[in-house]
């Protein structure tokens, strides 16, 4: 016991030393504002420096030090601990923002209302269970543009609107946005209005970003490097610069600069550094190396750069980062074709894949479709492709490119009108040159038209041979196609007629034979049962090749009422002999006028297999069952047999396997289940007892 207290009286006392260390000494400050101001002056010494922790102690320190309806100071210190807490826990962080922007209301406060608004937009729209509040933030921040007199203040606001429309994936508005706010930005600092030169930086990292991500990556290099002209000395603006650079020298496909950059983003992680988000920019870059060498076909490379993405990314990776981890991860595994693998990682990064963007919620439903597709998921393929075609229809990422690039004209050209009139006055001055410059751009212009027209004719040259090779390919893969169903339908034919022929034949051998045996009575029996089981092959014949006929270039259900009772009947007639041959008794308890809606075809070609199937799998003597189970929204048709068992699983089995025998493993049922699928029908196998078999056709009607 004595021990137990001696180590909480240790622990205590060195809690209390590490937080007498985190406060400063403010016996030098009279008032308590001076040292409110004191501890709000070290509290952002301390987010330059990334000592979050520290933050946390002195802002909580100075709220208690704080009076109660003192709003502005207790709006700062709440504000400084949503800032601390934004890497490591976005709800506390939301709970303290909003906290600062009450305080910031109570006091009338609009320069810190905004300034909590623009850091609560991004937190609201990245956290889930807030992302519905951030719309309403928005409208806050947009109405307070106009009324807004401080530059400062107008150009923040621009900057943050034009970067949260960035996350919408609106591309064209953020940069108007982005490039107002910067414009004011860099006025304010060449006039000394703003002593800090880092002020515009993120800006200008945001628009060379979206350079990047518009796949432009000479404007997002020129941007990267207007950028690291006014980075100072904080890091986390050096940190973001070293992620961005490697990205854009990525983009221009010279893995070696991104190399150097690459290198000195994971130099910046140390032992004695905790920041998240210098390792969450170490993952970026990892997933960035892994998609260039994924691209070119070099798995291996990717795989070293997924792997290092993975050994950070449980500890250090945000929901949104993670996603991005698990999409990469998953991309390569099917890069691999391990789909079984990639299935899961794809699926696990679909709930926040919208908010990654557009574009790569488009690219991870069409992988998710890929993937099942690859793995005979057929239904869920379909699913996620009708989910991607709207999303890529959509993505007019031509379009977006022109109007960025309209609106950069406008921001060069303020940046460029000094030179432009330097060059007028220059102009004026060399009135002797005029002529020849005027003959020379002629003569290039006259240059230009010629190469254009050339380059025109090249074009229309090349669209009129890729259309005819589009057509070309077109007409082959009809071919292809009308070559399968003619292969399909021969299959059908042979498979569905040949045991009722092989009866047939059985029993005019044995006439021929042995004509000894059978007795008048047997005779006349035997060929009244030839000739009915005859007719009604040669009606299923005539109906096959006639459908056959109006099959040929593809399969296509005609989907019309269809009694099934009568399609029952014309099987049996067709396997009579079958039947007859191994003594067996048929209840066809099916109700005539039973209709749905199907493929008469189709269904017949169902039954037929299905009753051969169970024929063939009867004992001597067994009975055969008929019959219709449901209601008038669901009816099924079922097939009982005795015998040995066949069951769901060997169903499934049969239609895993790559080549098809004969009999219950064999074409027959592959084709039932393909026909099926083009009718929508449901094909089960039960077995209510050990020795029986039922066999299931489910119509929705």
């Amino acid at each position: 016991m004595k021990k137990i207290l001696l180590t909480l009286l240790v622990s205590t006392a060195l809690l209390s030393n590490i937080y007498a260390q985190s406060i400063p000494d403010l016996s030098g400050y009279k008032t308590t504002k001076d040292k409110l101001e004191a501890l709000a002056d070290l509290c952002d010494t301390l987010a330059l420096a990334e000592n979050v922790e520290r933050e946390k102690v002195v802002s909580k320190y100075a709220l208690k030090l704080a009076p109660a309806n003192d709003w502005y100071y207790r709006s700062i210190f709440h504000y400084n601990l949503g800032f601390a807490y934004e890497s490591a826990d976005p709800d506390s962080s939301i709970y303290f923002h909003e906290q600062s922007l009450a305080d910031a209301r109570k006091g009338k406060l609009p320069i810190r209302i905004l300034t909590v608004l623009q850091r609560l937009l991004f937190s609201y729209y990245n956290t889930p269970g807030h992302t519905h509040k951030s719309d309403n933030a928005l409208r806050e921040m947009l109405a307070s543009i106009d009324t807004t007199k401080n530059e400062n203040s107008k150009a923040s606001l621009y900057a943050t609107i034009g970067n949260y429309y960035s996350v919408k994936g609106q591309y064209n508005t953020q940069i108007q946005y982005l490039l107002k706010g910067i414009a004011i930005k860099k006025k304010l600092i060449e006039q000394g209005v703003t002593k800090d030169r880092e002020d515009v930086v993120v800006d200008l990292m945001s628009l060379s970003e979206i350079y990047i991500q518009m796949a432009q990556g000479e404007k997002g290099l020129y941007y990267g490097k207007e950028a690291r002209k006014y980075i100072v000395a904080y890091k986390p603006y050096l940190n973001h610069h070293y992620k961005d650079m490697t990205d854009v020298y990525i983009l221009l496909k010279q893995p070696g600069m991104a190399k150097i950059y690459y290198d000195s983003l994971a130099g910046m992680i140390t032992p004695d550094n905790q920041n998240s988000g210098r390792r969450s920019n170490k993952i970026a870059a990892d997933l960035t190396f892994a998609d260039y060498y994924m691209s070119n076909k070099q798995l291996d490379s990717a795989a070293i750069f997924i792997k290092r993405a993975n050994d950070l990314a449980p500890k250090w990776a945000g929901e949104f980062l993670m996603s991005q981890v698990n999409y990469m991860t998953g991309e390569l595994y099917m890069a691999q074709k391990q789909y079984a693998k990639a299935l899961p990682l794809l699926k696990a990064a679909e709930p926040n894949s919208t908010g990654l963007g557009l574009e790569i919620h488009a690219f991870l439903l069409q992988s998710l479709a890929r993937c099942y597709a690859a793995t005979g998921q057929w239904q869920q393929a379909y699913a996620y492709y009708d989910k991607y075609a709207p999303i890529r229809d959509s993505l007019y990422l031509e379009s977006s490119r022109k109007s960025i690039a309209d609106a950069e004209a406008q921001y060069q050209n303020k940046d460029k009108q000094q030179q432009i009139e330097m060059k007028n006055i220059q102009i004026d001055k060399a009135q002797k040159q005029r002529i020849w410059l005027i003959s020379g751009l002629a003569l290039l212009a006259l240059s230009l038209v010629l190469l254009g027209i050339i380059y025109r004719n090249k074009r229309k040259n090349a669209a009129i041979l890729d259309q005819k090779n589009k057509e070309l390919a077109k007409l082959i893969a009809e071919l292809e196609e009308a070559n399968h169903t003619k292969a399909k339908l021969f299959s059908i034919i042979s498979h569905d007629l040949r045991s009722p022929i092989s009866q047939v034949y059985q029993f005019l051998k044995l006439q021929q034979l042995n004509p000894k045996l059978l007795s008048d009575l047997q005779k006349a029996e035997l060929s009244e049962k030839i000739q009915t089981a005859t007719g009604s092959l040669l009606e299923t014949m005539e109906d096959l090749l006639l459908w056959s006929k109006t099959q040929m270039n593809q399969f296509k259900a005609d989907i019309q009422p269809v009694d099934v009772s009568h399609i029952a009947s014309q099987s049996l007639k067709l396997l009579q002999l079958n039947i007859d041959s191994k003594n067996l008794r048929v209840e066809n308890n099916v109700p005539s006028g039973t209709m749905v809606q199907t493929d008469p075809y189709y269904l017949q070609a169902i039954i037929r297999n299905l009753l051969q199937n169970a024929v063939k799998a009867s004992d001597e003597n067994g009975l055969i069952r008929l019959g219709i189970n449901g209601n008038e929204n669901r009816l099924t048709f079922f097939i009982e047999n005795g015998g040995k068992a066949f069951s769901e699983e060997d169903y499934q089995r049969i239609l895993a396997q790559k080549d098809a025998g004969k009999g219950l493993s064999g074409l027959g049922l592959k084709l039932v289940d393909e026909l099926s699928l083009k009718t929508g029908l449901r094909i089960e196998f039960q077995n209510p007892a050990e020795s029986l078999t039922r066999s299931l056709v489910t119509f929705q009607m």
